[in-house]
């Protein structure tokens, strides 16, 4: 019985999808001032279709805050963008560029 289910369990993780592919953009949002205005940004990213993961992180010096997306499918800028709906008009990504490497 042991081998069976041995001999089962090998065939169905063979038969398991392939993971798809992380792409990782990042780029700077104007407009967060607080923990509330990065958790709306995060929230709305994570409406984009494929979008796995959206962080905040600390600005460079002098810049703005960065945003992190890793998502299955490319995105753009301006898909990002209309993910905000009215918040649009308080949040603003200047950019979102695919991160090599």
């Amino acid at each position: 019985m042991k081998t069976l289910l041995l001999l089962v369990s090998t065939i169905l993780v063979g038969l398991a999808p392939a993971a798809e592919p992380a792409l990782t953009y990042e780029g700077e949002v104007a407009g967060i001032f607080c923990s509330a205005c990065s958790s709306h940004v995060k929230a709305a990213m994570m409406t984009v279709k494929g979008v796995q993961s959206a962080r905040i992180l600390a600005p460079q010096k002098g810049g703005l805050p960065r945003l992190r997306v890793i998502s299955t499918r490319p995105i753009t800028r301006d898909e990002a963008m209309k993910a905000l709906g009215g918040q649009a008009k308080i949040y603003n990504i200047r950019s979102l560029d695919p991160v090599k490497g």
